[in-house]
This record gives C-alpha cells, structure tokens and sequence, in this order.
C-alpha cells in the first residue's frame, strides 16, 4: 500500500467514525424526548460503534507496519492523529450520553414533584395524547374487551327513557341512537345491545370510531352512556383542569401512573346528556339538543370553559359563557353537568383572592373548600328574620353618628365616581378587625390594578385575615360580571347560616346591570327603559334580599350588604339609582361639591337616611348625637343663605361658627377608622361648645390630644360606654370635667 492510499485509508476512516459519531450523537438527542428505557438502547448501539472503531483502527494499524519505511514517518503521524480524534469522539460520546442521563433524571423528577403538588393541565394533556396511542397497542387488548363486557352487563340497569325521549318518540316516531366502539362488534354483542334496547327504544346501529380507543359510547338522543377508555383519559384531564388530582409519590413516570391509574379503574358508565353549538359571539352561544336542562344549569365545554344556561327555547339554548370564549367554535359539544352553577364556600376561601367562579387567582394554589354553594338561592323569610338592632361599627363619624348601620341591614353607597364610595366600605372593612365579622369585597368590572391596590391596603392592615375578594375584571366577559355578586351572596350565606356575621360590599351594581343589559340585549330579549330589560329590578331585588338578621333557629347569623351605585353628574333620580334606593334600607350619598372642598367623607347629611335609625346604635352614640343631624342641617341652610351676606346678627354667626367646626370634626382621614367610644368623646365635646373658640385649623389637634386625654383621665368611662346603656349624669359630669381640664390646658 503506498503512503497516498494510506492516507486515503485513515481518511475514510476518520470520515466513517464521524459517520458513526453523528448516528450515535442524534440517536441520544432523540433519547432525551423519550423513556430511559430508548436512552439505555442507544447507549448500547454506541458502545457497539465504538467496538466496531476498535477494530477497524486495529486493522489500520496492521497495514500500515506492512508499508515501505519511509513512508514509515508518514504513517505513525496519522496514526496518531487517527487515535487522538477517535478517543476525543468516544470521550465526547460517553460525557454527552451521561449528561443526557443525567437531564433525562432531572426532568422526571421536576416532573414528579410537579403532580406531587398539581400537575400542569397543559402537560397532562400531552400524556393524556401519548397515553391514547399506548393503549391502542395489542397490549391492552384483553383489557379493552373487558370494558366493552362491562359496558354490555351494566347498560340494562342504566337505560331510561329522558323526558325528551319520551316526546320524540311520541310526536316523530323516532329516536337517533348510535353505539360507537373502538373496533366493530361482534353478532352475539350486538344481539345482546340489540335485546336490552328493543326493551326501552327501537334499534341501533354500530359505528367504528378509534378515538374511543376501547370499551362502548351509546348515545340515545342527548343522552350518552360512555364506557370508553378516551372518556377515563377526559375525565382525568378535566380533574386535573379543576385542581382535583393528586399523584401518587410511588409512581415511576407520568405515563406508568396513566397507565396503573387506567389498568386499576373500574369499568363504571358515565351517563350525561350533550349538546352542539349552533352559534358563539360576545360571550354568548346557542346549543342546539340539551333538551332537558335545567335554567341556571352549569355546562362544560372543551378547553376547560363553563357556561350558564339562561335561556330555554323550543330548539335550542340561550348559554353565557363564563371564561375566555375565543377557542369555542361552532359545532363543538356541550356537556351537561346536572347541577345549578356552584362556587367553593368555607373558613378555607378566607383570605383569598378569587374570580366569580371560585377559582384562585391569588397564586396562593388550589382552595381545599369541603363545600360548594349554588350561587343562587331563596332568600330567608320573614319569620325566620329579627329585627335590624346590633350595630355594625364604620368607624366612620359622619356614619355612625348620623346615618348608623346595623348587623342584617342593606345600606346604599351612592355617588359619582371619585367621591370616595370604594373608601367608606375599605374603612368599614378594616374597622371589623377583631370584631369576629367575615368581610367580602366584590369588584365588578374594575381594572386590575385598582383591585390589586385594594388587596395590598387590605392586607398591609390586616384586614386579608377574615376578608374574601371576589374580582370581576372589566376585561372579563360580562357574564362574569353579572354573576359576581351572586357568588358573593352564597359565601355569605354559608357563614351567616352557621351563626357567623358577614358584610358583603358590592363594588359596583352600577356596572353589573350594564353587564346585564349587554347579555340580554346579545340574547334578543326585548329592551325597556334606558335599554334595560325588563327584570333588572328583579336583578338587585334578589341579590339584596338575601341580606338579613336571622334568628336563632334558622342560623343565628347575619349579612350586612354594602351595594354601591355610581351616579352621573349626581342624578340620584336615574333609573338604577332609583330601583336599588328603593330595595335597601337607606343611602350614604356622597356629594362632589363637598368632596372637591375639603370634606372627607363627602357624606350629604340632607340625602343620606338610614330607614332603621337610632335601632343600630348603641345608646351612648344615640344620646350625644342625637341634635347633630339637625345643627348641621340647619347649618349648611344658613350657609348658602348668607354666602353673599356680610352684616349677620349674633345668633346667625353663632350657629355658623358652630356648625363650620362641627363639619370639621365630622372630617376623616381615609384608612383611619375609630372606635365608637372616641366618636362619643368627639362629638360630646363639640354638642357642648368645647370647640367654638377653637381655630377651624386646630380642630383636628384638638380631638386627636382630646381622647389621649379622656383615656388618661376616665378609663372607666370608655367601658360604660361600650356596655350599651345610656350613660348617667355622674358619667356625662366626669366627662365634661375632663374636656374642661384639657380646654385649659391645650
């Protein structure tokens, strides 16, 4: 051999072992997206390539000590760079093998302690999909022609005719039933199907479908009895979807547990009635079939997304979509759920931030909520409702002295936008802290910001700890909007039925009558007032009603609702303003004059009523606010009167000096709620002239160093009042010594 084809020889080698490098390399890349089990095979084929490498780079050598010596030099330089560059491609074989190894473990294992927790709806899908083609093999043969016995043996005690059935049957003298089966089915099994159907319907035929990969799917109208091993696979993945699935610690890989889950299930028949949709726009769909559901009855279709039944015609069903509707397509399936729409109620939704669903959307992980509560539900009657008689503190004075809130009572928050609604029910949340008082805030169609915001106040005061928030985001659908204070309602209901006291705020009803306007106009039902249907009183009627005091025999619990209403350009006669005014029991109207000239909260005392009055007070509260309504009227009626006057009589200017300080003390800082007894201490000393020759400036000092001194001075003072009795003549006498001695001194 001459040194020319020597060199051609080590060439061609160097070309084939790269050849064989290059095989080896992709192999173990594929390894890496399948099972161990390909890894270690493809190790394999390496290691024999590499012995193939041997042997060939041992043949090389033999004929290259045959050649001429001085081609000698020539030789052993190649040969040399031959062994260098096969042993750095073995070693770069053998290092990649073992990180892929190595990657392979990593993954499974993330993987592991993924379904440990909840595992990923999107990647249970994927070996849902994988696991479909395994049990499709031969493997699973005998287990297959099991379900499809099972199925045979259980179908006669399962069959009834549907009240559907029946008229079809009756009237077009025909009912559509298909038998769908992986493979087709043998005489005898369709004699057997073909007996027990001849006893309740007519005949059927058998189609052959694959996707139901084994077992038996009977349809009979919208009725389908599934026996199938796709409707286990669905099954797992919609328990997966809704957080329900836990995995096993002992489970080699995602697949083997799929497949042990599979191998161990029983044969049951998962019987539900289905529907196809005809039409989908803007968050509504008509569903042709689903001849028996119920109104108000909870659907699913595919991607996880659920729907409300609203409507029921003759042909098909009115549903609203409650989630992101983009992917639903006509001629998709809509599966019937037999129950009216439920969210999770319980001591474990305390705390957290969900949507009108029910569903997390705090990143706090799944609710473990041992209980669910349809959304809709009576309200209590009348014998089983007290009287409105224990005080709901707002820590606010302007409230609690002039327009107080009981315990059961529905109080309307009214006012155009930026006037500090939303403010007044945070503080009367935060104000609840230690008072055993569940609190629930629903934000209908509010930014996400802004209800971010809300939750970072609410929890930098500790008022997350026994809160619920239920947000409705203006981008979401607006059937998601209609039924948010719905769901707010029901986990009232579940604390004030087991003897708890809740305060539910409504932010705002304003926009969840739009969002129902919206719905009903989509669904064609005929427009009224304003373009509001016709029962949109009837959509606060029901939802505020449910508020109440109960007695002891029905629950002894109670629901405070907060309903806010945004007005425009303050017309407080406007159609929804007026029907909720006339459904609760008062208003809190928030003035925008008053707001923008300093006055906070912008309470108007001349609209703002509470129907219960002095009942939801205590009566240390009633005895010293009792004239502060009157003054400040009186005040604020001499005010606009005399605005252009400049010679005033003694009385006049008295009566103005007096209220422009009583105003002022009714003044609040936000997030700043106070207790009852300071109130009392507060409004008890400006009733008594204590503050007319305070400088407006230094009113606030003044009742701020005013209760640190009352507290110093008469301690016992603040328990009488809290005793709820009117406070006695000794008691008023102490407390006006006290106010004096500071009077001196401030």
């Amino acid at each position: 051999m001459t040194g020319l084809q020597f060199f051609y020889a080590v060439m061609n080698f160097l070309i084939l072992f790269a050849a064989l490098y290059f095989f080896v390399g992709k192999s173990v890349k594929k390894a890496v997206r399948g099972h161990r089990e390909k890894v270690q095979a493809e190790l394999k084929r390496s290691e024999e390539g590499r012995k193939q490498a041997k042997a060939l780079m041992s043949d090389m050598e033999s004929a290259a000590l045959s050649a001429e010596e001085q081609q000698k030099e020539i030789i052993e330089r190649a040969k040399a760079q031959a062994q260098l560059s096969s042993k750095s491609a073995v070693e770069l074989s053998e290092h990649e093998a073992e990180i892929i190894l190595a990657n392979a473990s990593e993954t499974e294992h993330l993987l592991r302690q993924e379904m440990v927790g909840k595992v990923g709806a999107e990647a249970v899908k994927k070996v849902v999909a994988l696991a479909e083609n395994t049990l499709k093999q031969d493997l699973f043969a005998s287990s297959r022609q099991a379900l499809t016995d099972a199925f045979i043996e259980k179908i006669e005690d399962l069959m009834a005719a549907m009240p559907s059935d029946i008229l079809n049957m009756n009237e077009l003298k025909k009912l559509n039933i298909t038998v769908s089966s992986a493979e087709p089915l043998s005489e005898e099994e369709m004699k057997r199907l073909t007996q027990i159907m001849c006893e309740t319907f007519l005949s059927c035929t058998n189609e052959v479908d694959d996707r139901v990969i084994g077992g038996i799917r009977m349809k009979v109208g919208d009725t389908v009895y599934d026996g199938t091993l796709a409707n286990s696979l669905d099954k797992l993945s919609r328990d997966v979807e809704k957080n329900t699935r836990r995995s096993d610690k002992k489970m080699q890989s995602i697949i083997e547990g799929i497949k042990e889950k599979l191998k161990t299930a029983d044969s049951s028949i998962d019987v539900f009635q289905t529907g196809t949709v005809v039409t989908v726009a803007d968050g509504i769909c008509r569903v042709s079939g689903l001849a028996d559901v119920m109104a108000g009855e909870m659907l699913e279709f595919g991607n996880g997304l659920r729907g409300m039944v609203q409507d029921l015609d003759r042909d098909n069903v009115g549903v609203i979509l409650l989630g992101n509707y983009e992917r639903l397509q006509e001629g998709e399936q809509a599966r019937r759920t037999g129950r009216i729409i439920d969210v999770p109620v319980g001591e474990s939704m305390i705390g957290r931030v969900v949507n009108a669903l029910g569903t997390p959307i705090d990143d706090k992980g799944p609710v473990a909520a041992a209980e669910r509560r349809a959304i809709e539900s009576p309200a209590p009657s009348v014998l089983s409702r007290l009287p409105v008689s224990v005080p709901l503190q707002t820590g606010i004075k302007a409230i609690d002295a002039l327009v107080p809130i009981g315990r059961g009572q529905r109080e309307l928050i009214i006012g155009d936008r930026q006037t500090g609604k939303t403010a007044i029910a945070l503080d009367t949340i935060i104000n609840q802290k230690g008072k055993n008082v569940v609190c629930i805030y629903v934000a209908i169609g509010q930014k996400e910001s802004t209800v971010a915001g809300v939750v970072e106040k609410l929890r930098a005061h500790g008022a997350m700890d026994y809160t619920i928030v239920i947000s409705a985001n203006a981008s979401e659908p607006a059937p998601m909007l209609y039924i948010a204070p719905y769901t707010g309602a029901a986990m009232g209901e579940y604390f004030m039925y087991n003897g708890r006291d809740v305060l539910v705020v409504y932010d705002d009803l304003s926009k969840q009558a739009v969002a129902y306007r919206e719905i009903s106009l989509l669904l064609q039902r005929p427009p009224g007032r304003e373009a509001y249907p016709g029962d949109v009183f009837y959509l606060h009627s029901r939802l505020l009603e449910r508020a109440a005091r109960l007695s002891k025999e029905a629950g002894g619990g109670s629901m405070t609702a907060l309903p806010i209403i945004e007005t425009q350009a303050g017309d407080i006669s406007a159609y929804i303003p007026t029907n909720v005014i006339s459904i609760t029991d008062g208003q809190i109207f928030l003035e925008t004059d008053l707001f923008h000239s300093g006055i906070r909260p912008a309470v108007n005392v001349g609209l703002s009523v509470s129907r219960v009055g002095g009942a939801a007070q205590i009566s240390a509260m009633k005895q010293v606010a009792g004239r502060l309504r009157m003054d400040l009227a009186q005040y604020r009626e001499l005010a606009a009167f005399t605005q252009f006057g400049s010679d005033l009589d003694k009385t006049t200017r008295e009566i103005l000096e007096r209220g422009a300080r009583m105003t002022e003390i009714l003044k609040q800082d936000q997030f700043a709620p106070m207790s009852v007894e300071d109130q009392v201490i507060q409004i008890f000393a400006a009733n008594e002239g204590f503050i007319d020759d305070v400088d407006i400036k230094d009113v606030a000092r003044f009742e701020s160093e005013l209760v640190d001194h009352v507290y110093c001075a008469c301690p016992a003072l603040y328990e009488e009042i809290m005793t709820g009795k009117k406070l006695s003549a000794g008691t008023l006498s102490k407390l006006r010594e006290a106010i004096r001695d500071f009077r001196q001194s401030f």
